[in-house]
């Protein structure tokens, strides 16, 4: 559970064997941050002098880079000399196929990537497999004025591999934490010169210690004395006498719990040090937080879709490196054109975003026009002063424009996806009227009586299913306990002739309403069952929770019918998980245990969204036999902590693992960590995607 500290130094030596001169500058600056030096080669016959020399903790290789005819395997035993310890290994292709994926993985690599590869990607893949930080023991501060009961707990600590201090004098607290900076603080609740409560009260008043966890220890066995200390600040209780396995197990939770915390938290306002753009991901949700706000965001508040126009051309007149530095000029000048409110990301390979606050919509449409002059002009108006003109003004050379689509935050949005997809249609607008101007985006279906929307979002379903207009995008869920392969939820979305992403609450009701469901809960499951055929070699362990009408799964021949596609993709191993809204099952309780029944038949798990944990409900799941239940996001907000724990508890009682679905922001992670879901799902953790992305080796110290 913990690794003793080590006195040999850690080897924080990364090589990397490229031509790409680009993501060398960026891959070095972003690893220094983390203490890991980057030291790139051209040649490999440098390479293998300077790993013998001084063997690398990791190894990044561009394949094309390696001697023709060469096997990755005989380079790397070439590369590494005996005793020196095997280095992790990167791999980057310029192309994707399998004959390259099988010499990746024969040669023990950790990853492959094809260019060109983000730099942020590739930095926090080698971050986490490089080791730094793994032998770093935990400091805890043990405030306990008993002497005996100190030892006892210290050595406890000790013998786990943990750095405890004892503190027994309690009034000394402020002083002992910012001299030993502990991880985390274990304090005794009744004391004579002050309560525990009291100086956690004290401490969380310290903005510096304000997430320092705390974890009480007391005789105490009144609840409500328990839930009042927690009040005042504290973490968790545990009960003296103390249980080693407890106390560790509590220790390991809550510091990693911190310190993940901390790391989003400051990952939030983290930007790229040389432009100022956000990374995506952080960007995504701080959009979908401006989604969600409570006050609807102002006209003049809009997301700016940024696209080069002909992308391929660009490439073959600059070359990679000069279309880089074209990329990296335009991040500079979209940087500068922003006020302090205002950020942006780079989307795709040619294209960014920029989530604008002005104030009204004229004053988006000339931000938009500044931005794409400043491109197609390198001197005018408003364009940085003194800023190096290579990449722009042989942008300007290339001929290269710019089309900016405008996505409007009215009428409101669904999530970052859908304004995402507003600003998409917006830029193909721009595009498919010549290039080189900017849009506003329009509505698809336009607001007007309910009968006339019902029959333009109809129209839309039916010609969504005829031609492909349905989509499936992926969110994780992580799991808390033991290793559970990858899960994500498949979450369905309507796409539009003109390119608009329309989501599931805005059409599903009249898919029912219209008789669709059944097409359209078998269209999910197809795209399901192909996604996870495709996808068994890169991901083996995937898993997706799909949504399903119980109307649809109880028809006849319903179950024949996905016996046969299972059987068609050989999954019997990998088969999808079900998921049913409560109200749906609560509609007709009987038809929904008969499914039930039949569905463990088939060796088919159950998940149960939106459940608010009521005693009625837990009682209905456990008849039910389900496997999941995914707690309603309005039960994991307004619920006390402590009634939300008893509703966990409830559930995992009845051999229900539980979802806790929702998660937007770090307040909501502490207060649902600790009452122990089996799995966390929400935009904090990622945004719902097109793409299988989410590293769950991330997730592992969760």
């Amino acid at each position: 559970m913990f690794n003793p500290s080590t006195h040999a130094a850690p080897n924080n030596r990364v090589y990397y064997l490229g031509a790409d001169s680009v993501l060398g500058l960026d891959l070095g600056s972003l690893l220094n941050q983390k203490g890991l030096k980057l030291q790139t080669f051209e040649s490999p016959d440098a390479l293998v002098g300077a790993a013998r020399q001084a063997p690398p903790a990791v190894l990044i290789l561009e394949l094309g880079r390696l001697p023709p005819g060469t096997a990755l395997e005989s380079f790397i035993q070439v590369l590494t000399r005996e005793p020196a310890p095997r280095p992790e290994l990167l791999c980057i292709a310029p192309a994707d196929d399998i004959e390259t994926r099988l010499q990746v993985r024969r040669a023990g690599a950790q990853g492959l990537y094809m260019t060109p590869v983000p730099a942020v990607d590739l930095a926090q893949k080698v971050i986490q497999i490089s080791g730094i930080g793994s032998a770093e023991r935990y400091r805890v501060l043990v405030v306990e004025d008993d002497p005996a009961q100190a030892k006892y707990v210290a050595l406890l600590l000790r013998n786990s591999g943990l750095e405890p201090r004892v503190l027994g004098e309690p009034l000394k607290v402020l002083e002992a934490i910012r001299d030993f900076r502990p991880d985390l603080v274990l304090m005794d609740l009744y004391m004579p010169d002050a309560n525990g409560d009291e100086l956690t009260a004290i401490i969380r008043d310290q903005d510096e210690f304000f997430d320092l966890p705390i974890i009480f220890l007391s005789s105490e066995r009144d609840l409500d004395k328990q839930m009042d200390a927690l009040r005042l600040g504290g973490d968790s209780f545990i009960a003296k006498p103390v249980q080693r396995k407890l106390l560790i197990e509590s220790i390991d939770h809550r510091i990693r719990m911190s310190r993940w915390l901390r790391e989003r938290r400051q990952a939030v306002n983290r930007r790229d040090a040389a432009t100022g753009l956000l990374q995506k991901d952080l960007f995504l949700r701080q959009l979908d937080r401006c989604v969600r706000s409570p006050s609807p965001p102002g006209d003049g508040c809009g997301l700016l879709q940024i696209e080069i126009d002909s992308p391929q051309e660009t490439l073959d007149m600059l070359g990679v490196e000069g279309t880089e530095r074209l990329l990296r000029q335009l991040e500079l000048r979209l940087c500068r054109h922003m006020t302090s409110e205002e950020s942006a990301t780079r989307l795709g390979d040619f294209s960014y975003a920029l989530l604008a606050r002005r104030d009204d919509t004229g004053a988006l449409t000339e931000l938009a026009e500044r931005l794409r002059g400043s491109l197609v002009d390198p001197g005018a108006p408003g364009g940085p002063q003194g800023e190096p003109q290579g990449g722009a003004a042989a942008g300007a050379a290339a001929g290269t424009t710019l089309s900016i689509g405008i996505g409007l935050f009215s009428p409101p949005a669904d999530d970052a996806v859908t304004m995402i997809s507003r600003g998409q249609k917006a830029a193909m607008a721009a595009r498919l009227d010549g290039g080189n101007r900017s849009r506003r985006w329009a509505p698809a279906v336009a607001t007007g009586p309910k009968l006339d929307e019902d029959a333009q979002i109809r129209a839309l379903l039916e010609d969504a299913i005829s031609h492909r207009g349905l989509m499936l995008l992926f969110q994780p869920i992580v799991c808390l306990g033991q290793e559970a392969g990858e899960l994500y939820e498949a979450q369905l979305r309507l796409r539009a002739p003109d390119g608009e992403h329309i989501p599931p609450n805005d059409f599903l009701p009249v898919a029912e309403r219209c008789g669709l469901m059944s097409t359209i809960d078998r269209w999910v499951i197809q795209q399901a069952l192909d996604v996870m055929d495709i996808q068994r070699v890169v991901h083996p362990r995937l898993r997706l929770l799909v949504h399903q009408a119980v109307a649809s799964v109880a028809a006849p021949h319903w179950l024949p019918w996905f016996r046969d596609q299972i059987v068609q993709r050989n999954l019997v191993r990998l088969r999808p998980l079900l998921e049913f809204q409560i109200a749906d099952v609560c509609h007709d309780v009987e038809l929904s245990k008969a499914l039930m029944v039949n569905l463990r038949k088939y060796g088919i798990q159950v998940c149960i969204a939106n459940c608010a944990g009521t005693p009625a409900e837990v009682q209905l799941l456990a008849e039910l036999a389900v496997n999941l239940a995914k707690l309603s996001f309005h039960t994991l907000t307004n619920t006390e902590q402590g009634e939300l724990t008893g509703i966990v508890r409830g559930l995992r009682d009845q051999g229900i693992a539980v979802i806790a679905a929702g998660i937007e922001d770090p307040e909501t992670v502490g207060r649902v960590w600790n009452c122990r879901p089996d799995f966390l799902q929400g935009n904090y953790l990622q945004m719902p995607s097109t793409e299988l992305s989410f590293d769950f080796t991330k997730a592992d110290y969760l």
